[in-house]
């Protein structure tokens, strides 16, 4: 099992430190709370590299502070390192994934939103985003993120963040309070007189000199602009086995690093073998408590799963007409995974008149979309007239989602209603039992892009990748006796 603490993430630089032994500042600088050492060495030989990596590793036995190499794959094998740190331009990361294997530590550098949108989809342990501010260490770098760059990156990145460049004692608070989980510092601390005194400070946000450097600090920390969560509201019921329903919106819009807040409508008495009971919550108890959640945190997007009678549909209508919130992913659960019927038959005609024209995009299954449109759909070929159809009728954008045809490739249809638009997502089936909360997870994967920023063609595709891989992810792992979860925290080696 991985466990490693990014807060205090220093990577040396011989040149800096005039003469003086790298050991013994790495020992310094851990004794002063330094939590994690990568070693970067760009101008000397192979053999010079696993002796300072060998000696490196000595210093650290027993500190629990891990040594990860920069770019060296093979010597951080030769030394058996605790991981390994690549960039952009380096071997590729599922290469170094397969050399090192899967209880290493690899952490990948972004320089841009996109590359944050690729390494979403790789399992690293994190990601470095370099650099934050312009820095003499290293001139081959991309523009800057700064400090707003860096507070977008980490909402949009799933993987923890270690920001790097130009960072010291004067600024670290600042940097923390964009979100990140951990700082990167060089020169602050390989250069320090004091390598312990220097950790120490930037541990603190304080130095160790002079009055007059804290208390600017201090005001600098008091003017930064606090960092914003993204947040998502998810309205459904609750799924006492944790697989489906508000329990698994959490966890996915967690996952997605979104600040997931919620108003249950339901509470639901069921596990993997299916539900056995349901059992509603007042009308006023679920209006109240979508007003106290937007009145007091705000959403960014609302995802509406199981409201189990037209009474509670027109109530969360009219309760979110109010607020007039534009992203609205809606799930219209009407059939749990094991057959069991979740609402009321007059509820489905008070949704497509209530509540479809307030969704931006609604996210049927094929039984769902037969139901609302009174056709069987019994082909991948019947799936775009009924998608197109579907959003005509409830004048809002439609995923479709095929998997429950029998083909092994499937492909989800989007009609996107805003821009009159059709989208293809294929995807190659992936056989489980653990297929339990599916339509849960992807239209909060929805919502969760949708409230990052993504325009909705990008956050549609965004959640069908999401929902594959957690599937896939999901396979290998058996809880209960019947329909399983996805692994929504897939990509979180240190949950593992």
């Amino acid at each position: 099992m991985k466990t490693f603490d990014l807060s205090l993430y220093l990577v040396t630089d011989r040149s800096l430190a005039a003469g003086r032994s790298l050991t013994e500042i790495v020992r310094q600088a851990v004794r002063g709370g330094v939590t994690m050492v990568q070693l970067r060495e760009k101008n000397c030989s192979t053999q010079e590299f696993i002796e300072q990596a060998t000696a490196l590793k000595q210093v650290l036995q027993g500190t629990g502070v891990p040594l990860i190499i920069n770019d060296r794959v093979d010597v951080a094998l030769a030394v058996d390192a605790d991981g390994v740190h690549i960039g952009q331009s380096d071997m590729p990361y599922k290469e170094v994934r397969r050399l090192m294997g899967k209880d290493k530590i690899i952490g990948l550098s972004v320089e841009s939103m996109q590359d944050i949108d690729v390494a979403n989809s790789l399992d690293v342990d994190y990601i470095g985003i370099s650099p934050l501010f312009a820095t003499p260490t290293k001139q081959d770098t991309a523009r800057p993120f700064g400090l707003d760059g860096t507070r977008e990156a980490v909402h949009l990145s799933r993987h923890p963040a270690v920001a790097i460049g130009g960072i010291h004692a004067d600024n670290v608070e600042a940097v923390r309070a964009t979100g990140v989980q951990g700082v990167a510092v060089v020169s602050e601390i390989i250069s320090a007189e004091d390598p312990y005194l220097a950790a120490k400070g930037m541990r603190t946000g304080t130095t160790t000199t002079t009055t007059t450097t804290t208390t600017t600090i201090t005001e600098t920390k008091a003017q930064s602009p606090s960092a914003k969560y993204k947040r998502v509201l998810t309205i459904a019921g609750s799924d006492s086995g944790g697989g489906a329903g508000v329990q698994a919106d959490i966890k996915t819009i967690s996952a997605l690093g979104c600040y997931a807040a919620s108003a249950i409508t339901a509470v639901t008495v069921q596990n993997t073998l299916g539900v056995q009971s349901v059992e509603a919550i007042s009308i006023p108890t679920i209006t109240g408590q979508i007003r106290a959640v937007i009145d007091d945190i705000g959403v960014d997007a609302v995802k509406i799963g199981m409201l189990h009678s037209s009474e509670v549909v027109k109530a969360v209508a009219d309760t979110l007409r109010e607020y007039k919130i534009k992203n609205i992913v809606l799930d219209p659960v009407m059939v749990s995974t094991s057959g069991h019927r979740l609402i009321e038959e007059d509820a489905i005609a008070a949704l497509m008149t209530e509540l479809m024209p307030l969704a931006r995009v609604i996210t049927p299954n094929i039984p769902e979309a037969e139901i609302l449109l009174g056709r069987p759909l019994t082909c991948q070929a019947d799936l775009p007239d009924a998608a197109k159809d579907l959003a005509n009728k409830c004048q809002t954008s439609v995923l479709l989602k095929a998997g429950h045809l029998k083909e092994d490739q499937l492909v989800d249809i989007f009609y996107d209603y805003e821009e009159s638009r059709l989208y293809q997502f294929p995807s190659q089936r992936v056989y489980s039992r653990n297929t339990h909360g599916t339509g849960c997870t992807l239209s909060s994967a929805v919502a969760s892009y949708l409230a990052r920023g993504y325009q909705l063609p990008q956050a549609v595709e965004q959640g069908k990748q999401y929902i594959t891989q957690a599937i896939d992810a999901g396979v290998q792992y058996e809880i209960g006796h019947g329909f399983g979860p996805v692994h929504h925290f897939f990509g979180l080696e240190l949950l593992r």
